[in-house]
């Protein structure tokens, strides 16, 4: 719910009076308060119609390279990869099909689409991260050596958004609920890490061949340590996602935990 000062934020801050009120801070209050309209405020509308234009922009984006990817998949025979993705193949009477797991449920994935086992499409955005899985070729085996982000060529910008929407994120959620934490992983299909230095470690398989190592340390407020949190990779990630898609994989990961634990707790209050 927004707050006076969220709007506040929205305004220019110079009393200007063009919404109709002598100061931002009483238009802010009439929006709160009085149901005042937000776009009374013509900085507030242009700041609006720009978010909105920024977003249709990357709508379209996303939307023209699942088009293009799935015109390229057109060209894979999806049977011979599906041992090195650890897909299992589904035949039809026209081209096969791939059904994997992801982020602890089944998808299907052929060039009409990318659908859960509902039959409903998944967001662009995960088709272009199965896509460029799939085109990955599933290269061997996995090392079973874990490393940090930052230890990938090219990975400086990546890791400051790694941190930012998964690290902090997840320890900010968790905080002081090591058990939500722990059932919401085990939804996912996580195993335990022994041995664990951490106060929780866990292995949640986001697909076949990109596990994700979670470390997870949580508050001391008494000797003034916050949570904290610690996502680790296969030394071998890079042969199965870019790094781009690595990223958006631990945000879906952690999307993904916070939904379930927010899942969990309604149902105890029904």
């Amino acid at each position: 719910m927004k707050t006076i000062f969220d709007i506040i934020r929205l305004t220019p801050k110079t009393n200007c009076g063009r919404c109709g009120f002598p100061t931002c801070m009483a238009f802010a209050a009439a929006v709160i308060n009085m149901g005042a309209q937000e776009d009374r405020c013509p900085y507030i509308e242009k700041k609006l119609c720009d978010a909105d234009a920024k977003k249709h922009r990357q709508e379209n984006i996303e939307t023209a390279l699942v088009k293009e990817l799935k015109s390229r998949l057109k060209g894979i025979n999806l049977a011979k990869r599906a041992d090195g993705l650890g897909a299992l193949v589904i035949q039809t009477d026209t081209d096969p099909i791939l059904q994997l797991d992801y982020l602890g449920g089944e998808v299907t994935i052929s060039a009409q689409g990318i659908f859960d086992k509902n039959g409903k499409e998944l967001d662009p955005r995960d088709h272009i991260l199965l896509y460029n899985y799939v085109f990955s070729g599933g290269n061997g085996m996995l090392s079973g050596k874990w490393i940090g982000l930052e230890s990938f060529p090219n990975s400086i910008s990546k890791v400051v958004t790694l941190r930012r929407y998964t690290e902090e994120k997840l320890a900010a959620a968790f905080e002081g609920d090591i058990a939500g934490l722990k059932a919401a992983a085990n939804d996912l299909g996580a195993e335990p890490v022994l041995p664990c230095h951490a106060d929780l470690c866990l292995v949640i398989p986001a697909l076949p061949k990109v596990p994700i190592q979670i470390h997870f340390w949580d508050a001391d407020r008494e000797d003034g340590f916050e949570a904290r949190v610690k996502v680790l990779f296969d030394s071998r990630a890079l042969d199965f996602l870019d790094i781009e898609s690595l990223v958006f994989i631990s945000e879906r990961v952690t999307e993904t935990l916070i939904e379930r634990r927010q899942k969990a707790i309604d149902v105890k209050i029904t």
